[in-house]
């Protein structure tokens, strides 16, 4: 159990608990995706639905990394699965820690702003910035929460960032397996609870453009259609009524 709850590797060739940059790489890249893949989804339909779901799973990843064990945080034994034949790239782990104790708190930030159905030019804010943390870390490598930590302690001996060559066999291929599949069930949980309860069985909450424009031409269809069976007031008073209905291919 002890094992189950702890930040970072222990291993033979450090005296310090160490964590893959190459796995954290790569579940920053995939974050990044998929955050930047809803961020549209939302500016072309206006629909929060796949924003708010991501965000709840960019949340739970880190509760899982801090609190937890990043070993079986989603994102990141996805990513270990997709770098698994890349040499490991021990780095000190405390930095990682930090870095990712920021990462929860932009999440509870976003937590209250989901809960609350706020959008406003802050929750944009925030989650730019978090694309750009992710960004950063995926692209070139910078952990900008480990640069803010090592500005704060001098003893660090393996930032991320430095190469590290290391013989330590790669393991737990089966448990990152079984936590991505079950990370996977858990998601499809999450995907229908939310369209369920919180959008009410579907994931659009306001009619598309497409639907309105449909309503509009039925209606203004039906509006034409009633003004042309009108007969004016002038057959009516001549008694001509029936037969202006028939000429004009209307039936009263």
């Amino acid at each position: 159990m002890s094992n189950f709850f702890q930040f970072g590797e222990k291993l033979a060739s450090y005296d310090y608990p160490v964590i893959n940059e190459r796995d954290a790489r790569a579940s920053a890249g995939i974050m990044f995706l998929l955050g930047t893949i809803t961020l549209f989804a939302f500016i072309i339909s206006k629909n929060l639905f796949w924003a708010n779901l991501f965000t709840i799973t960019f949340i739970l990843e880190f509760l899982i990394r801090v609190f937890i064990n990043p070993l079986y945080a989603p994102y990141m034994a996805l990513g270990s699965l997709i770098v698994r034949n890349q040499s490991p790239e021990w780095v000190e782990a405390k930095p990682k820690k930090f870095a990712w104790f920021l990462a929860v708190v932009l999440g509870l930030v976003m937590s209250y702003f989901i809960l609350f159905d706020i959008v406003t030019p802050a929750r944009l804010g925030v989650c730019l910035l978090c694309l750009l943390l992710l960004f950063m870390e995926s692209a070139f490598g910078i952990c900008l929460g480990c640069i803010v930590y090592k500005k704060f302690n001098v003893d660090l001996q393996n930032c991320p960032g430095g190469v590290c060559e290391t013989q330590e066999p790669r393991g737990g291929l089966k448990r990152s397996f079984a936590v991505v599949t079950l990370s996977a069930l858990l998601f499809a949980g999450l995907y229908y609870g939310l369209k369920e309860y919180k959008y009410n069985g579907t994931t659009s909450s306001k009619p598309s453009q497409e639907q309105l424009d449909s309503q509009e031409f039925a209606k203004e269809e039906h509006t034409d259609k009633s003004n042309k069976c009108t007969p004016p007031q002038w057959a009516i008073d001549i008694g001509h009524k029936e037969m202006w209905l028939k000429h004009h291919g209307c039936k009263e």
